[in-house]
């Protein structure tokens, strides 16, 4: 009886010694194999402040963020659609803006967004170039506001 306590403790020193002077790569596989309390542990009070939880919002239920309203290909599809309306500012502002305006209306309310803020585009009348420019910039920014969103 006396043997099979000493081979016992003999055997929890190797290991034990093998746990404090083994490769850290070793420590970390251990670790993780036997559930990784002491590394949660550590992380816990290096970061100072617990981690996130999934079951963390009311009623155990997860809290999840609202997904993007727009993608990035969409986002790059507004940039696509004001480049090619810049372009033709140059020769016709007047089909410029119009193009604008048309483009963000079917767009924003393809994807749901209420047009109700969205600028007038030419009214009909004769427009100078600056007034059709300044109407342009405001559909430009009524639409970079909303797909910031």
């Amino acid at each position: 009886m006396l043997i099979t306590l000493i081979v016992i403790l003999v055997i929890l020193a190797a290991l034990a010694a093998a746990w404090v002077f083994g490769p850290p790569g070793w420590r970390t596989s251990a670790t993780g194999a036997f559930g990784g309390l002491s590394t949660r542990v550590g992380r816990f009070i290096d970061s100072g402040r617990a981690p996130d939880h999934p079951a963390a919002g009311a009623g155990g239920i997860a809290a999840s963020p609202p997904p993007p309203r727009f993608t990035d290909r969409d986002r790059a599809y507004l940039n696509g659609v004001w480049n090619h309306v810049e372009s033709t500012f140059v020769s016709d502002p007047r089909v410029a803006v119009e193009l604008a305006r048309s483009t963000a209306s079917g767009f924003f309310t393809a994807h749901g967004v209420a047009v109700d803020g969205l600028p007038e585009g030419p009214n009909g009348e004769v427009e100078d170039t600056e007034t059709l420019r300044q109407r342009l910039l405001a559909i430009k920014a009524w639409s970079d506001r909303e797909a910031a969103h």
